[in-house]
């Protein structure tokens, strides 16, 4: 399960996870969590801020990283409104662990 997790998760290199991962003490600075209907390619990485995508059997699609400030989100979130793709949740995550961020069974579901 665990390798197949690892195929569907579309993101940079180690020192970009890293860098996403560390306690920012900027304000605005915070970790999100974005749910979407529909699926995306890789192609659309770095459009998107360079968010973690990780694509889940039911058709959803989870976006997840730090963004700067209330107006990254709110470009991302643009972003996806003009590919035409539902916007299902939005969720500021703990920053220091962020694999507690959800407890819906779906989200264990990656294809």
């Amino acid at each position: 399960m665990a390798n197949k997790q690892a195929e569907n998760r579309i993101d940079g290199n180690a020192a970009d996870q890293s860098e996403r991962d560390q306690d920012s003490s900027r304000p605005g600075t915070g970790f999100f969590e974005i749910r979407v209907k529909g699926h995306l390619n890789r192609d659309w990485f770095t459009w998107l801020e360079n968010l973690e995508m990780r694509l889940l059997a039911n058709g959803e699609m989870i976006l997840s990283g730090k963004l700067e400030d209330q107006s990254a989100l709110l470009g991302v979130l643009n972003k996806l409104n003009r590919l035409n793709l539902t916007i299902l949740s939005v969720n500021e995550m703990n920053r220091k662990h962020p694999e507690s961020k959800t407890n819906d069974p779906s989200s264990n579901d990656l294809i």
